[in-house]
């Protein structure tokens, strides 16, 4: 059986799910847009405070389906920019302390919107 998540959206609000509980497991994704005008929401102001933002709402997701960021297995990180990479980390890092922490990826392309921080996450009971 399979649950889809709002997650830090109202119903309708977007066109998709924020994450899909599917037994053990729950898949979610954020950023920090207003996804119908696809900018970056004005509390995004630097990389630091766009990861807090993604973080909060990966966060709110999976509490829908009853986890928590420590139930986190796999996090695929997404940047515009390889110099955003270490205030990205040290936030991440700062966010998940003291662990343990889960198998991640941190890779460089384009986002939808202004964006410039995707985390595209899996999470386990």
């Amino acid at each position: 059986m399979k649950t889809f998540l709002p997650g830090p959206f109202r119903a309708g609000e977007v066109p998709f799910s924020a994450g899909v509980d599917v037994g053990d497991l729950v898949y979610a994704d954020a950023s920090a847009l207003d996804l119908p005008r696809l900018e970056r929401v004005p509390e995004a102001a630097t990389i630091a405070d766009e990861t807090r933002v993604c973080l909060e709402r990966l966060r709110q997701t999976l509490s829908d389906a009853g986890c928590t960021l420590a139930d986190l297995v796999k996090v695929n990180c997404y940047l515009t920019d390889d110099s955003y990479r270490a205030e990205f980390w040290q936030t991440f890092d700062d966010a998940l302390a003291p662990g343990p922490y889960p198998v991640r990826i941190t890779q460089v392309g384009g986002l939808a919107g202004d964006a410039r921080v995707l985390l595209d996450a899996v999470a386990a009971r």
